[in-house]
């Protein structure tokens, strides 16, 4: 008989054909098989029935024979392994199955994966394509435009090697200034640039503090003509052959001088700075020059025997000058000197360089006792307190020494006059900001240091507003003049253009009438000025 022990859990595999039934590990728990199970184990109880596959490999009952138990019990082994490979098979072939959906599930994944990166890979190609194109035909607009501007660069050379004087001037030559020849000999220039503010002669608008100093210019113009130069009118005047090469490229102080020199050379005249209150008419200057027969007048420090600190000789904000003098010569010193450079650096004092330096070593070829700036104590290094306290900014040394006598005596074809400044229109508290304090300030401003050899308070009779107006300006302006020579005292350099009053208004200013400012308004005899 068969054993009639319970078969363990599980539906037993059975090679179909053949007999014998067997316990061992389910191949599968689902319900069916469970369900199956129960009716093969009470088969088994009975002991009277055993489990066989037909062809079609279903399963039946049928009655069990009697069998050896030695016999029953090899073949339940053999059973037994057979049943374990089939069980082992089984598995195989699931985890076969899953292999392969696993494998196509990738393969799917992939696939998808390829059609996208194809699909952004084509989108990438156009947008590279299209970025391409779009270097390609800018590549050939600068090639177009690389050639253009090298074809214009070659006429420009070709040009200038043909028409060198045309590219400086614009003219081919053998023309004059528009005005040379219908400006008289008597004339005041002023110039006055500011890119912003006051950029031409159409649109400018000056700051209200100088608005009234050329106001009291004009008025007191005497038999003088005026005339304030803006930017725009330069070549009106004079030819740019007479400026340094790079005169645009100037800062407005260092185009100032180069222009005068040049406008003194063709128009003589006289050169004042924007910033000076004319109190009265200057043509006692112009008589006594002329009638000394000078072609030059001008203001030199050191004249009156006492130092000056700076490295600095000849005054540039008020030049007087007979037509086609001594400024033709500056003119031409002034080209050479500048050359192709575009600033001054190169002199040594790079902020007069085209005044008192290019100035200064012409007047000494007149004059070889002229008091010598390098020679001056108070402008050694030692002292420190400003850049231009340097004997080597001294503008002597722009030149060769002409006073030691390199070439002979000194010339005596041309007389110039000269005057301290110190003595007549620099009134030394300028410097220190006066102009809006009032006349009758009795405060103490000024220390004892201020009153130094070689600073501009140096030997004054002055330390207040009030003993400053009374001992230094009046004393001079009331001064009767000596026989034969102007007074000494007729018009004021206001220096760093008046900016006590910056960012006044013109009518803030004129608002208080007892500063020192105003007073020489009203002094001037501005009607407007009561």
């Amino acid at each position: 008989r068969a054993s009639t022990t319970p078969a363990a859990p599980g539906f037993g595999c059975v090679r179909p054909g053949r007999a014998g039934l067997k316990r061992h590990e389910a191949c599968s728990l689902d319900e069916g098989t469970l369900f199956h199970q129960d009716m093969v184990n009470k088969a088994q109880s009975q002991g009277s029935l055993r489990l066989v596959s037909n062809t079609q490999d279903e399963q039946r009952i049928q009655p069990q024979k009697q069998v050896d138990p030695e016999v029953g019990a090899s073949a339940q082994r053999a059973n037994d392994q057979r049943g374990a490979a089939k069980c082992t098979l089984s598995i195989g072939v699931v985890c076969l199955l899953l292999s392969i959906q696993s494998i196509l599930y990738v393969g799917a994944a992939s696939y998808y994966l390829s059609l996208s990166r194809r699909s952004e890979a084509s989108k990438c190609l156009a947008c590279f394509h299209e970025a391409d194109a779009i270097m390609r035909a800018e590549n050939q607009r600068l090639r177009q435009e690389n050639a253009r501007l090298k074809l214009t660069i070659q006429q420009k050379i070709g040009e200038g090697r043909q028409h060198p004087y045309k590219m400086i001037t614009g003219s081919y030559g053998h023309d004059l200034p528009e005005m040379y020849g219908n400006i008289k000999e008597k004339t005041i220039w002023a110039f006055w640039h500011d890119p912003e503010k006051c950029p031409s002669s159409k649109n400018c608008e000056l700051p209200p503090l100088i608005q009234l100093c050329v106001e009291t210019q004009r008025y007191n113009r005497g038999s003088f003509d005026h005339r304030l130069v803006h930017y725009d009118e330069v070549s009106k005047f004079v030819s740019w052959m007479e400026l340094p090469f790079h005169f645009k490229e100037l800062a407005p102080p260092q185009q100032k001088d180069a222009l005068m020199n040049a406008l003194l050379a063709r128009y003589g005249g006289v050169a004042m700075d924007i910033s000076t209150v004319l109190l009265r008419p200057i043509d006692d200057y112009w008589d006594e020059m002329v009638e000394k027969g000078a072609t030059f007048r001008g203001y030199m420090y050191r004249l009156n025997g006492q130092p000056w600190r700076h490295a600095e000789v000849t005054v540039v904000w008020f030049l007087m000058s007979r037509r086609e003098g001594i400024f033709s010569t500056a003119v031409r010193n002034q080209v050479i000197g500048m050359g192709d450079r575009a600033d001054t650096k190169m002199y040594h004092h790079w902020y007069l360089a085209l005044g008192d330096q290019t100035l200064l070593p012409i007047l000494s070829m007149f004059n070889y006792t002229l008091p010598k700036c390098f020679l001056d104590p108070t402008i050694r290094t030692e002292h420190g307190d400003f850049p231009d306290q340097n004997p080597n900014w001294c503008p002597e040394r722009e030149q060769p020494f002409w006073f030691n006598g390199l070439t002979g005596p000194p010339r005596t074809d041309t007389k110039i006059l000269l005057r301290d400044p110190r003595d007549g229109p620099q009134l030394p508290f300028l410097f220190s900001g006066i102009i809006a304090s009032h006349v009758d300030d009795n405060t103490d401003r000024w220390k004892g240091q201020l009153f130094q050899p070689g600073s501009p308070m140096h030997g004054m009779n002055c330390s207040t507003a009030k003993t400053c107006w009374d001992n230094v300006f009046w004393r001079r302006f009331t001064a009767p003049a000596a026989p034969g020579e102007a007074k000494l005292l007729s018009f004021i350099k206001l220096f760093h253009h008046g900016s006590e009053f910056d960012g006044k208004t013109r009518e803030g200013i004129l608002a208080d009438k007892m500063t020192f400012f105003y007073r020489w308004l009203k002094l001037s005899g501005l009607p407007h000025v009561d």
